[in-house]
């Protein structure tokens, strides 16, 4: 097809909103066989091809003013190139790759485009080097900048060097996907720890760096002109430290990146501006902090950036504020584009971080509803574990934060049976939700149920060290003598236990660790395993047992004891709860000191300023005739100001800033509390949130479909009574049922019939939750009845054709680039919305998660946008 016919026709179909891709060829060297030595849903080109986006790109809104002209002649392949530079700048590398994709797409012989393809494999140099080989393949045809560029990453990357067990990993993986492509997925939460790098290795890498940095800075004097390639410089030299490379210059980076800005006011390289002075001089990227989003509004991370700038000032209001448009960002591009939120580099820690903020300015009912939120998200394996650094976890993380800051303990009884806290029976969390159960018990008068939880506790932790012993290998017998628990000790020399040297249990770690266990067999291993995990929820029950004894002291009007107590549960035990406990037990002076230290170490964060106000209000009110009054005096005053300052940004009626107020109407009338934000010069263009996007994430509507149903099934009803499978053949036949649609690539894909025997004994299960099963395969009629035939397990799900893949494409389980279905994996709800899916070259084979997952997100209702 001629250049000009093909911009022609990309021009159409982009005003009409869709995009014509044509299929990725490679050169006349590697034009793919798809029969040939190649897995269904694997790319026909190379393994590097498999991970990463397999769906088209298009022309995205506010992707910045960035235009870096190449040797490509086609207007359209150079737009999408320059929209790959502009999201490298935002460092949302997963859409740069799609976007170098589509260019090569259009123009594939152009060597720059899988440059660019490398480039956004940063993070993962062993996939990179697979592009940059491409990149090298065709470097004929490219200018000679373009030549430089591509021959420098390819230094950079290829040969990467990596520890020996690693490599021994690698060449295994590699051995695998030629020899067993076929084999069943593996689980990746059985994967193993990465080996430790060693001082070579380390040192091999930076020498790599510093190399590829050299021949930057030597590009950039030839080609002065091109602002593109100092952006290129300054991040290489900031990332260089991460590989032990020290700044030698801020001033002269900071310098080059003033020439870009002088060129390109709005240019993304702000972004850079942002982490050069980063934990550094914060103030000195504030121009940066201003202009970042708006020089790429349509990427979260560069509305994400300022946050940090923000933060390290102290600025925690205009922090939470970057940081809720880029979450808004977010939700918009995984609305449209039908993404999982957790798929989205640095979602999750986006919003515990704006948590976080949430805090620090007073609004603790904004930060439960969205660590709620977070814990509601769809989970993955992969993306959003329990345990990891997703969604899940971190939103769980800061819902317990949230109750122990602000003391929400009537919440916290609801909440212990609630899906956001619920925990597997028999596991340390568990144990943990039920040490919440009984402090909520204790503040909100409940005593008798707490003091039974508490027991119960200790009985249940009595057992577990008594199986612990019973199980230790020993030439003795076992002794069954129940061990002391956490009986009360010599107090400390001081109230607030500061000097006490040893811990009140000995530390377990949560990881067994396997060296010691070398020369045993697995079943001694799998025994010890078990011992260690007992071991370690005894000590985690011993830290939550402690807890509930300092609550239960306080109830009782020990404070004295609580406090001890507490000293060695300062991870599940509020600082301020702390101090309130000294000051009940009298200890005034200890308790403004230790608010003293807390209010200094947390400027501007206003739940601090006004405990501390009130702290010190109490200690001169109980002591009026201390040495220490004018210096609590003081600490008042100090409190009041900051707390008048900040509290404009708080919502009503938390409890410790209306006390502050009430005591700066009695003691300090002369302060003025501030009821809106301070007027400052320094912000950036900040759009209305709504045009951002939606402030939290709702599933996408499901596609309608309709596909019949082959002969075959209208003669075989399904397992147990549910209806003949005819009745199973469209969207619309589901209307109010959630389903579970399977889109698998035929008989002939071996990864395909694993899925399929995974889950067709699942049926059952799955309909007794009130979920349907489905499957939908890339195969005529005939051909999907002449492989059930041949399939050697009963077949439980319903199988429908869709050889002209229409249903593949409208659920996004398509290669746009290769003309290609791939596997998918899709949960759709009774209201028709998408709740969750997996699409990939590969397919999900995880039956009883994706049940349990199903259950739980049935049962999590959608709040609107």
């Amino acid at each position: 097809m001629p250049a000009n016919t093909l911009s022609k026709l990309l021009a159409r179909t982009l005003a009409a909103g869709t995009l014509f891709v044509p299929p990725l060829v490679l050169g006349t060297d590697d034009q793919p066989d798809p029969a040939k030595d190649k897995s269904p849903g694997h790319s026909f080109h190379a393994e590097v091809f498999n991970e990463g986006p397999r769906q088209a790109a298009y022309l995205m809104q506010g992707m910045g003013n960035v235009h870096w002209k190449i040797s490509t002649e086609n207007p359209m392949a150079q737009r999408f190139f320059d929209q790959g530079i502009a999201q490298l700048h935002g460092f949302w590398y997963f859409e740069a790759e799609r976007s170098f994709r589509q260019a090569a797409a259009i123009d594939p012989d152009r060597a720059i485009h899988y440059w660019g393809i490398a480039r956004a494999n940063v993070e993962n140099p062993e996939r990179s080097a697979g592009f940059i080989e491409q990149a090298v393949k065709r470097i004929e045809k490219s200018s000679p900048l373009e030549r430089r560029l591509i021959e420098a990453w390819s230094k950079r990357v290829k040969d990467w060097p990596k520890p020996p067990d690693e490599k021994k990993d690698s060449d295994k993986k590699d051995s695998d996907s030629k020899d067993a492509k076929d084999a069943p997925k593996k689980d990746p939460k059985g994967s193993k720890k990465k080996p430790a790098v060693s001082d070579e290795v380390r040192d091999k890498r930076k020498e790599r760096f510093k190399t590829y940095a050299r021949e930057l800075d030597e590009i950039v004097q030839d080609y002065p002109e091109e602002i593109e390639l100092k952006a290129m410089l300054v991040l290489q030299l900031w990332q260089n430290q991460s590989q032990g490379h020290d700044i030698q210059s801020y001033t002269a980076i900071d310098s080059m990146l003033e020439e870009i800005f002088r060129r390109n006011p709005r240019h993304p390289a702000h972004h850079f501006r942002i982490h050069l002075w980063d934990y550094r001089k914060e103030k000195l990227a504030l121009r940066a902090a201003a202009e970042c989003g708006p020089s790429a509004p349509g990427i979260a991370h560069m509305w994400h950036m300022p946050g940090h700038t923000y933060s390290r000032l102290h600025r925690y209001a205009d922090a939470a504020w970057q940081q809720e448009a880029s979450a808004r960002v977010d939700h918009a591009h995984m609305i449209r584009d039908r993404v999982m939120p957790d798929q989205i580099h640095n979602y999750a820690h986006n919003n515990e971080w704006l948590i976080r903020n949430w805090f620090n300015i007073g609004r603790p009912s904004a930060a439960v509803s969205l660590a709620k939120n977070m814990i509601e998200l769809p989970r993955h394996p992969k993306f959003n574990s329990t345990t990891g650094n997703g969604s899940s976890n971190l939103g769980r993380q800061r819902l317990l934060q949230a109750i122990r800051t602000y003391r929400l303990w009537p919440q916290a009884a609801e909440l212990v049976d609630s899906v956001y806290l619920k925990a597997d029976e028999g596991t340390s969390r568990a144990d943990e939700v039920q040490m919440l159960r009984g402090i909520a018990a204790f503040e909100t008068g409940n005593k008798q149920q707490a003091e039974s939880i508490l027991q119960g506790m200790k009985e249940l932790r009595r057992s577990l060290l008594i199986e612990v012993e019973a199980a230790e290998p020993s030439g003795q017998p076992a002794k069954h003598l129940p061990p002391k628990l956490l009986e009360p000790a010599e107090a400390p020399k001081d109230a607030w236990g500061e000097e006490r040297d040893l811990p009140f249990v000995d530390r377990v770690t949560q990881d067994y660790d396997e060296e010691k266990s070398k020369d045993k067999t697995q079943e001694q291993i799998d025994r010890l395993k078990q011992t260690h995990e007992k071991n370690f929820r005894s000590y985690r029950l011993a830290g939550y047992i402690n807890t509930l004894e300092a609550y239960a002291a306080a109830n009782r009007g020990d404070f004295r004891e609580a406090l001890w107590r507490s000293s060695e549960a300062r991870d599940t035990i509020d600082l301020w709860q702390r101090i309130a406990w000294a000051q009940s037990a009298g200890e005034h002076a200890i308790a403004v000191r230790k608010a003293r230290d807390g209010f200094n170490g947390a400027e501007g964060e206003v739940l601090p300023s006004a405990s501390m106000a009130i702290v010190a209000h109490r200690a001169i009110e109980a002591n009026p005739q201390s040495k220490e009054l004018e210096k609590w005096q003081q600490d008042r005053k100090r409190a009041l100001e900051r707390c008048a300052k900040i509290a404009w940004a708080s919502e009503p009626g938390i409890q410790a800033i209306d006390q502050a107020k009430q005591i700066s109407g009695t003691v300090a009338p002369e302060i003025l509390w501030d009821t809106q934000a301070p007027q400052v010069k320094d912000l950036g263009d900040r759009p209305p949130f709504d045009s951002l996007g939606p402030v939290r994430w709702t599933p996408p509507v499901a596609p309608s479909w309709s596909l019949g149903a082959p002969e075959f099934q209208s003669q075989k009803p399904l397992a147990s009574s549910e209806p003949p499978a005819q009745s199973i053949g469209s969207s619309s036949s589901l209307r109010g049922k959630p389903y579970v649609m399977i889109l698998y690539l035929g008989f002939g894909c071996l990864h395909c019939t694993e899925q399929l025997k995974a889950f067709s004994p699942k049926v059952a299960e799955f309909q007794k939750a009130g979920i349907q099963l489905v499957g939908v395969s890339t195969e005529d009629e005939s051909s999907l009845r002449e492989g059930l035939k041949r399939f050697d397990e009963t077949m439980n799900i319903p199988l429908l054709a869709n050889s002209d893949l229409d249903v593949f494409k409208s659920f996004r389980c398509f290669d746009d680039f290769e003309g290609q279905p791939l596997h998918g994996t899709i949960l759709v709800d009774g209201q028709g919305r998408i709740r969750w899916q997996d699409i990939g070259y590969e397919p999900f084979t995880d039956a009883d998660f994706l049940l349990g997952e199903a259950k739980r997100l049935i049962d999590t209702p959608v709040e609107p946008k």
